[in-house]
């Protein structure tokens, strides 16, 4: 794994990245003069926000700078902190075996992403739940029926398997 920080000094923001060998961003932190936002939850005003291009390391006259992975999960448990009392809460309320729907929010590298109910988001690899249907036909919007897991605890994220298309 790579990590970067790109700093741009005029509107005050840094943007940290986890990048694969492959140079596919798995993790990005925006951090700017009022809030952090993390790519593995929901902001209000920018949904779901993960860089979805090949990365690129000279992006518009930023600064980069690598960092450690010890400084990337650093920032990462930082930007994470906010949403931690309803994690504690999303892993009382769902057990591994459970029945769960979900709703896709946006396809990741990581699978899946979907809103479950509490407000909880689970995350499920596309090929467990495209049997039969291309990949390309999935879409945010869809209904899905899937089974938990487990939790990622990283990314907050409810594990989930054997999906299929509601």
């Amino acid at each position: 794994m790579e990590y970067y920080r790109l700093s741009y000094e005029e509107n005050d923001e840094n943007y940290y990245f986890e990048i694969n060998e492959e140079q596919t961003v798995l993790r990005e932190v925006i951090e700017d003069e009022e809030r952090w936002i993390v790519s593995s939850q929901r902001d209000e005003e920018l949904h779901f926000c993960l860089y979805d291009q090949q990365f690129d390391q000279d992006m518009n006259q930023a600064i980069r700078e690598d960092i450690s992975a010890e400084e990337f999960e650093k920032v990462w448990q930082e930007a994470m902190k906010p949403y931690m009392k309803d994690w504690e809460k999303t892993q009382q309320t769902f057990k591994v075996g459970d029945h769960v729907k979900g709703i896709v929010e946006v396809i990741y590298p990581q699978g899946i992403i979907l809103s479950l109910p509490n407000d909880a988001l689970g995350v499920i690899n596309v090929g467990d739940c495209v049997k039969g249907i291309p990949a390309e036909s999935l879409y945010p919007g869809h209904l899905l029926k899937a089974v938990v897991a487990g939790f990622d605890h990283v990314n907050l994220w409810i594990r989930l398997e054997q999906g299929t298309i509601v």
